[in-house]
């Protein structure tokens, strides 16, 4: 979990802030997608081969290809099939992120319309994992 605490000179910054990030996933998860589609393809075609030989064999040939040290996974001779598991993960979790920080946004909007640039505020932000979890108002003092 990683965790970390970012301070904003307005609540408007706040906003702008996270408007961006969420552009940015948004570029992200664009990108991964299109990907996935290419990929898709190519471990589609080759599991229709695999289903065939194992029909024809009538069992389904083993690949040991994945080690695991110590909780780290490593893929010796990634297939397209691997890199599809991955990026279903990787979209997926994106994906989650990306509606939650659209839902942070739309609950702050009625508190940042009324605060977006009333000076002597600052905005402490606490996020967790990129998803912002408390928000500490402040005064500052000059």
């Amino acid at each position: 979990m990683a965790m970390e605490l970012l301070v904003f000179k307005s609540f408007g910054d706040f906003t702008r802030y996270l408007e961006g990030r969420i552009e940015d996933i948004r570029r992200q998860l664009n990108d991964y997608i299109r990907r996935y589609n290419e990929i898709k393809e190519r471990a589609d075609r080759l599991k229709n081969i695999e289903e065939l030989f194992a029909k024809m064999l009538g069992a389904k040939p083993e690949l040991v290809s994945e080690i695991d040290l110590k909780g780290l996974k490593i893929v010796i001779g990634a297939r397209p099939t691997d890199e599809v598991k991955v990026l279903e993960e990787v979209i997926k979790s994106l994906q989650d992120r990306l509606n939650v920080l659209i839902r942070v946004l739309k609950l702050i909007e009625p508190l940042a319309s009324s605060l977006s640039e009333t000076p002597g505020i600052e905005v402490m932000v606490e996020f967790v994992n990129g998803i912002p979890v408390k928000i500490l108002l402040r005064e500052t003092y000059s």
